[in-house]
């Protein structure tokens, strides 16, 4: 049988003196002397220089040592033993380092401010980590080649689902004679430590590493910083609330008016959004809660008015629809002593007789976004589904949200919960 050696290009078999690939046409390097060829031949068919006993400990050391080696080879046992050394490693940093630089911020541009201790650990902690996953991509690629493929099979990794497991069977394949063509450039007149390149990429990828983790912890402190309960918003329809033997709802949907009929004690109707809502029964309590703790503004709740509706109405619509019969209104002053945003209109409401309730979203339009300076008042609507008399209501609860914008993430009064009981008497 004639002495073969492999296709420095497509990998196949191949007459030993050829100068070209007679299959892909790719010219080979020049044949070599007769001892050389034996030489050679001899040692087509072994698989990639490994020590006798291969274990995590030589296998890190071999992937650290080629850290930046793309041309050679790695078998299977390296491969997977020096997969499982990263696997641990990038376990440990993220529990040691990794956890709290996703914590908060190593530093903000606008306005400048930078955590020094924090930047440093979040440098060594994206360093090492960009490390290893240099360290664990030019090993999926020496695997590749000593399976006979080439490193281009990693742009599988694009493709959902299949491309991954594709690269993860051809990981698993056993080392082929062939891959030794992938050995052409093996030889290395330096290691990567003493390469100016291999840092410079090293630091780039790190600094792109640091600020994607730092973006990332900034967005997940804010959104733990946020405890504003924003209730989901539901679709107006005009007829949310119907009354079984009322007529047609009123066009008038101005808040004022609704204020102005509200207020009399005498009327036998009020209007919530579009809708006359008819009472059979109410009764008015004077309070006197003024809240000037927070943010230079004052909140302030002078009047609470229970209503006994003349019959049951509905509220919502589908799964949300509800029957009621009981309203209870909450009037309501703002003064906002700086730029604020406050969410009384959403509310919630506990009765002394165990109800829970939220506003209701026809309530008067006099929250949100407050400038300094900005005086702001309106009523807060709430239904209960069952009110026998209106003196069953003795006491009730609200809590309510706020804040203002700040970017000093340590400021813990950013955030306000408003909390108060109020007895009716």
């Amino acid at each position: 049988m004639s002495e073969t050696k492999y296709c420095i290009n497509c990998g196949k078999a191949i007459p030993t003196n050829a100068t070209f690939c007679p299959f892909c046409g790719a010219t080979q390097d020049k044949v070599a002397s007769t001892e050389d060829q034996n030489t050679i031949t001899s040692e087509q068919h072994n698989t990639p220089n490994q020590p006798e006993h291969v274990n995590m400990w030589t296998a890190l050391k071999l992937g650290m040592r080629q850290t930046f080696t793309w041309s050679q080879r790695i078998t299977r046992p390296q491969y997977w033993w020096l997969y499982l050394d990263l696997v641990l490693i990038s376990l440990v940093l993220t529990i040691v380092l990794g956890i709290r630089a996703y914590s908060y911020p190593a530093f903000i541009l606008s306005p400048l401010h930078v955590n020094v201790l924090q930047t440093v650990l979040l440098l060594i902690f994206s360093a090492l980590m960009v490390w290893t996953s240099v360290m664990q991509f030019t090993a999926s690629a020496r695997r590749l080649h000593d399976s006979n493929r080439s490193a281009h099979y990693l742009w599988f990794y694009l493709l959902p689902l299949v491309g991954p497991i594709l690269i993860i069977v051809f990981l698993c394949q056993r080392s082929e004679p062939a891959g030794k063509r992938f050995d052409r450039l093996a030889s290395q007149p330096k290691p990567w430590t003493h390469k100016w390149w291999t840092w410079c990429l090293l630091v780039l990828l790190t600094l792109g590493y640091a600020a994607l983790i730092n973006i990332t912890a900034r967005d997940t402190a804010m959104d733990a910083a946020l405890t504003t309960t924003s209730k989901s918003a539901a679709t107006n329809s005009d007829d949310s609330y119907s009354d079984s033997d009322s007529e047609e709802s009123s066009d008038s949907t101005d808040s004022d008016s609704d204020s102005e009929s509200d207020s009399d004690s005498d009327s036998d109707s009020i209007t919530i959004g579009d809708d006359d809502i008819d009472i059979a029964d109410q009764k008015a309590y004077s309070t006197s809660f003024t809240d000037s703790s927070w943010a230079k503004s004052t909140f302030k709740i002078d009047k609470v008015t229970v209503y006994k509706t003349d019959g049951t109405y509905t509220s919502g619509s589908g799964n949300d629809k509800k029957d009621f019969n009981g309203v209870v209104k909450v009037h309501m002053s703002i003064h906002a002593g700086q730029d604020i945003s406050a969410y009384p209109t959403q509310a919630k409401l506990s009765t002394n007789d165990g109800q829970q309730v939220e506003a209701d979203m026809d309530s008067d339009d006099f929250d949100g976004d407050l400038n300094s300076g900005t005086d702001s008042d309106g009523n807060v609507y709430f239904v209960l589904s069952k009110l026998s008399s209106v003196k069953d209501i003795t006491s009730i609860r609200l809590k309510w949200d706020a804040s203002y914008d700040t970017d000093d993430y340590d400021d813990d009064n950013a955030y306000k919960t408003f909390d108060t009981t109020l007895n009716l008497n």
